[in-house]
């Protein structure tokens, strides 16, 4: 348990903390205290799943499962809040969540920090700021049976397969029902390992086969959400002796366990906002000058100060009461990341910090009509980026369709690109030289192609165009052809030509798309906050 609980921590500060050789100590009377301000709201963990969920030990017992475990390193952390299994239950399946979701059942609360007896899925859910779920197993052992002496398995493969399908299928239900409830909740859903690794050799393959197909549904049934996958077979592997210990039973040890929650800590490290995003915000005044403005932390005495970091080097300190700071004497046209580090009277400093980074010379665009939008965050990115131009009226118009003139524009803009060469279009004369520089350019690097000696600029790009555009804009600039054994997991583009379906398969295959209930859309016109999520998500791989 302490390894865990370690490993945890050391994640933890690894992945959200910026590390500091030495925080100064401000003047301050010093006091006895240990607890350190934060920013963190502590949060409420529900699970949901089957009996590794529940705890269900080698031995057909009651312990604790990788649920338990999570939660105590959340716990150790002071980022928990509450802690509910009660909604878990041996021999759960896939259907046996839905059912639950689907009649808003009722049970008895098992965890940290519940008042009362009982709980409301739907209110739990509701609540919840972290969701784990295990589930999938159960539906297909049942046609998977092991002969207790002759260790040799009777496989009835026509329902196993259809098992498999409807997992996929309740899934995909399960986490839209979720979501409904609760749009902002982090689901993370564990993936299954080999339960038979002491079987015959001669087994394994069909077994392995088997997982891989589970594991696969699960996914496919993700599709479209913001659910993360957590995988567990490789790490149960590397020990089976120590994480699978009974030949007879499917159920982890205590070590096991841990593994899979370690696997859970360190995707919740990576990914969950510990810190919300708006806690600290810049504004630059001028080409040089910025001042960075922060909500309070807190503490079980009171902040005493703030202290301000460019990168690991320590800019300047403030007293408690003040939440604003200055910074003067930037160079020009440069990126700069800034962390603000909370204070006590004992030197105790905050562990998780709000950062928040800035390019000089670039002023903010504020759009009036962007700051409820969902792309947000990506337009901002992509106007500060000079990706994209907001409308003389002031605003961006998110919602608008976005022609294959302005499509083009985005993508020359984004990678810089520049040509002397005119392009052999009739139809673009109308154009600002400006423009007309930028469709020579993606039509000089193959990103654009015209057809009769016409452009058409005007004409709206769909959404099956715009993946088109950047798998030429990724084989342009690596030199080489992209191709892809993974077919994109949508239903919606058969029809397409292989070009069409590989730059689709290229855009889910980098997580730059997503597709909403296993549909692409492609025939659906790109939007312009559209365009600014896929731009800012490609160029990590475009670049």
């Amino acid at each position: 348990m302490k390894k865990a609980l370690k490993k945890f921590r050391l994640l933890f500060v690894l992945a959200l903390v910026l590390q500091l050789v030495a925080i100064p100590s401000l003047s301050f009377a010093a006091e006895t205290d240990t607890e350190t301000p934060t920013w963190v709201t502590p949060v409420n963990y529900l699970a949901l799943g089957d009996s590794l969920a529940t705890g269900v030990t080698p031995d057909s017992k009651l312990g604790s499962g990788y649920t338990d475990f999570i939660a105590e390193a959340l716990k150790s952390k002071d980022v928990l809040n509450s802690f509910n299994k009660g909604f878990t239950l041996p021999g759960y399946t896939t259907s046996d969540i839905l059912k639950d979701l689907q009649a808003n059942v009722t049970k008895p609360v098992f965890g940290i920090g519940n008042e009362g007896d009982t709980a409301e899925l739907h209110k739990s859910i509701a609540a919840a700021d972290i969701i784990t779920i295990s589930a999938g197993a159960n539906d297909i052992l049942p046609y998977f049976k092991v002969d207790a002496t002759t260790g040799v398995p009777t496989v009835d493969l026509a329902k196993i397969m259809a098992s498999i399908q409807q997992v996929g299928v309740n899934y995909s239900q399960m986490l839209k029902a979720i979501y409904k409830l609760n749009p902002d909740v982090q689901v993370y859903v564990m993936g299954y390992y080999n339960p038979f690794p002491q079987m015959d050799e001669k087994y394994q393959t069909q077994i392995a086969q088997l997982m891989n197909g589970l594991n696969g549904a699960i996914q496919t049934g993700m599709t479209g959400t913001t659910a993360a996958f957590i995988p567990t077979a490789e790490k149960i592997a590397e020990n089976y002796a120590a994480n699978l210990p009974n030949p007879k039973n499917i159920h982890l040890s205590e070590a096991g366990y841990k593994v899979v929650s370690d696997l859970f800590n360190q995707k919740l490290v990576e990914s969950y906002p510990w810190v919300s995003k708006d806690t600290l915000s810049i504004v630059v005044s001028n080409k040089t000058n910025a001042t960075l403005s922060w909500k309070p932390a807190t503490d079980n005495t009171g902040v005493a100060g703030y202290a301000i970091y460019n990168g690991k080097e320590l800019v300047g300190q403030v007293t408690g009461n003040i939440l604003t700071y200055e910074i003067g004497n930037l160079e020009e046209n440069k990126a700069y990341t800034f962390t603000v580090v909370a204070l006590d009277a004992s030197g105790n400093a905050s562990t998780v910090n709000p950062t928040a980074a800035i390019t000089t010379g670039v002023t903010p665009v504020i759009f009036p009509d962007i700051q409820q939008h969902w792309a947000k965050d990506y337009i901002t990115q992509a106007v500060a980026a000079g990706v994209v131009k907001g409308y003389p009226d002031g605003t961006f118009k998110p919602e608008h369709k976005i022609t294959r003139a302005q499509a083009a524009s985005i993508i020359v803009n984004a990678l810089k690109l520049k040509t002397d060469k005119a392009a052999p279009f009739e139809d673009i004369g109308i154009y600002a030289a400006e423009t007309q520089a930028e469709i020579a350019a993606a039509y000089q690097y193959g990103i654009i192609k015209g057809s009769d000696g016409k452009f058409r600029p005007t004409e709206y790009v769909t959404r099956a165009q715009l993946a088109l555009m950047l798998k030429r804009t990724v084989e342009s600039v690596t030199g080489n052809p992209y191709t892809t054994e993974i077919p994109a997991p949508f239903s919606d583009i058969d029809h397409y030509d292989d070009e069409t379906k590989a730059a689709i398969s290229m855009l889910a295959t980098f997580k730059i798309i997503s597709g909403s209930d296993g549909k692409f859309m492609p025939e659906n016109t790109a939007k312009r906050g559209q365009a600014a999520k896929i731009l800012i998500n490609s160029l990590t791989y475009i670049k």
